[in-house]
Formats: C-alpha cells, sequence, structure tokens
C-alpha cells in the first residue's frame, strides 16, 4: 500500500545525486538556453544535496490523468533510461515550463536532478531558480553561472520560486510534492500555470487537510503524552491548534509546530517540537500549504470530553485553565485523580 507520509529526515539524509542540469531561461526568448552538461565538483553535489533536503516538503499532489499527461511521459522516460534521455528530457521539461506560461516569467534557470534515496528508488527533483544575471553569461561560462547559482542560493533562499519532487513509482501515495512561493499570498498552493505544467490536482482539499491538522496535533499529544509538560492538559495542545487554523490564512508547518507546542522548558520544547514535526511527516502534512476551512471548526468536533472511571462526562471548548478546571496527569498518594472545577453557579439541565 503506498505511503501517506512526506520524506523522512532518513530518506532525505540518503539523497545522492544521479544526474544534475540545468537550463537557462530568459524572458524575452521563446526558448530556454540548453546546457549539455553540468559537473558538480565534491563541494557543490554536497551544497546541492542540502538545498533539495530543505525544499523536499510541500503540498501533495496527483497526477490528472497519467495516460494523456506529456509531462509524466516525459518523466518516466526521464527514469526509464536516464543515461540515455535525462538530457534530452530535460530539455523538454525545461520548454513545457517556459512555454505553459502564458505571460512574462522572469530570467533564471530551470534546474532538473535525478537523485536516488534510501539507495534504490529515484525520485526527480525540478525547480525554477530566479536570477536576474543570466543574461550575462553564455553557455561556455556554465562553471561560472554555476557559481552565481549557489552564491544565490546561499545569499537568498527566496530566489527558489518553484520546487517539485515527482515519483513516477507507486511507493506513495502522492506523485508529486509541490512548491510554489508565487502562490505565497494566494488562496491556492499553486499557480495555475505551475499546477498545469506539472499536470496535478491536489490529493486532498483544505477541509480534509483542516480536519487532518486538528485531529494530528491531538492525537500526537495523547501519544506522547508522557513527554509532555505536566503542568499542561493535553486538551492545551488541542485548543492551540484551533486557535491557529482559526485565525491564519495559509496553513505553514513550521509556524502551526509553534503554536501548537508551548513549553517554559527550552530543551523539552526543541524535543517535543521535533517529535511533532517528524509525527506530520509521518502522517503527510508537513510541508502542505492551505487556506484553513473554517467551517470545519465546529463545536462537536472542537470540544473535549474526558469521562472518569465513575462514568461522569466533562466536555468544555478550549484551554481548561481559562475555564477555571484543572484535571491533574498525577494522581494523589491514594491513587485518584483531583478534577477542581471553579464556579460562580450550576445549571441544571434537562435530560430529554
Amino acid at each position: 500500500m503506498p505511503k501517506e507520509s512526506v520524506l523522512s529526515e532518513a530518506e532525505k539524509e540518503s539523497f545522492q545525486i544521479e544526474k544534475f542540469i540545468f537550463h537557462i531561461i530568459i524572458e524575452s526568448e521563446h526558448t530556454p538556453v540548453y546546457l549539455e552538461e553540468v559537473i558538480l565538483d565534491e563541494k557543490q553535489n554536497e551544497f546541492f544535496k542540502m538545498r533539495f533536503r530543505d525544499i523536499s516538503e510541500g503540498t501533495q499532489f496527483i497526477f490528472k490523468d497519467r495516460s494523456k499527461s506529456d509531462f509524466v511521459a516525459e518523466c518516466e522516460k526521464l527514469v526509464g533510461n536516464a543515461g540515455k534521455n535525462f538530457i534530452e528530457s530535460s530539455k523538454k521539461l525545461a520548454y513545457q515550463f517556459k512555454n505553459v506560461h502564458n505571460k512574462a516569467t522572469n530570467d533564471g534557470v530551470f534546474i532538473a536532478a535525478l537523485v536516488t534515496v534510501a539507495g534504490n528508488r529515484q525520485l526527480i527533483l525540478l525547480l525554477k531558480l530566479e536570477h536576474k544575471k543570466v543574461y550575462q553569461y553564455k553557455t561556455h561560462k556554465a562553471k561560472a553561472l554555476l557559481e552565481e547559482i549557489k552564491n544565490t542560493f546561499v545569499e537568498d533562499k527566496k530566489a527558489i520560486q518553484k520546487a517539485a519532487l515527482i515519483d513516477i513509482s507507486d511507493y506513495y501515495k502522492w506523485d508529486v510534492l509541490a512548491t510554489d512561493k508565487t502562490a505565497l499570498h494566494s488562496a491556492n498552493s499553486l499557480t495555475e500555470y505551475f499546477s498545469n505544467f506539472l499536470d496535478v490536482v491536489e490529493l486532498e482539499t483544505a477541509t480534509v487537510l483542516t480536519e487532518h491538522a486538528m485531529k494530528y496535533a491531538f492525537k500526537w499529544a495523547v501519544e506522547n503524552s508522557s513527554e509532555l509538560d505536566p503542568d499542561q492538559e493535553i486538551s492545551s495542545y488541542k485548543s492551540r491548534a484551533i486557535a491557529y487554523l482559526s485565525n491564519t490564512n495559509k496553513f505553514d508547518t513550521e509556524d502551526f509546530i509553534s503554536i501548537v507546542v508551548k513549553d517554559d522548558n527550552v530543551e523539552r520544547r526543541q524535543k517535543l517540537a521535533k517529535s511533532f514535526k517528524a509525527f506530520l511527516d509521518e502522517k503527510g502534512l508537513s510541508g502542505q500549504t492551505f487556506a484553513p476551512s473554517k467551517s470545519v471548526l465546529t463545536k462537536r468536533k472542537t470540544k473535549n470530553v474526558r469521562q472518569t472511571a465513575e462514568g461522569i462526562k466533562i466536555e468544555w471548548e478550549g484551554d481548561p485553565e481559562d475555564l477555571n478546571l484543572n484535571i491533574p496527569t498525577e494522581k494523589d498518594s491514594n491513587g485518584y485523580l483531583n478534577i477542581l472545577i471553579k464556579t460562580t453557579n450550576i445549571r441544571i439541565l434537562d435530560n430529554k
């Protein structure tokens, strides 16, 4: 069964670059300036492996129709015989990328790489890097341009405008992990032309992803309850997740983790944040970009419910401290959990 997760840290660490090339895209020219070969030295190879790890998360997509997609056909050809087809396929992909854009596209380079993960699985990595200086260079100065690209990566990671990691096999549930910085202020995770180039649709809707984000925060807290701040009730983590989803216009994994994992103990907070990130990686939520669906955050889904051994139910929304509710995490010397509720009034409800 295909894996739902994004790439784990171990998978990212195992990246090996098998093939690498870039082609120059100039706004005023109809076709890219194609290069035939780019040789990476050891230092450059390690540099790009690190950058590829940085961008190997994104919103999950599936191909619209594999059998009718020119993009998929080219990717399959590339992976099928990289020794023979890599350069030619990379040129065709660069051309498709340039020409599917019906408006002006900024000068830059289109990088294509074939990477091996965990020693055997092959993934295709494509990215567009904005680079205003490319027009100054001729193809015989590819080495100089490569140094400029490296410098641009170091100086400004925002120069990476679009990135896609493609799995042509059926190992993962997704076909493409994609990131599009130019869609940053849009409700959509990708610009229309980038999604058209990749020939993809989102794997899951914003509604489903919103539900997952809320559920995963609580599930992670329950599974790791022994590691959490003993002064915080588990519902506090769910409450902060709901607050984030209610108040943000676009989901960001790092922001979500920093809001959910609050702890005055710096060492424990860092450990928990790492644990939560690994959990979100496993569940496939890391790197996803979506506009949270507020309609999902109904009282039925956001409320917290606890039941005592005696069958007494306690229901509430939000942080228990804000409601004068204290549910301890440790038992007293007699083996009891002493739940404390402070209130100015108790109302008798009709049990119809």
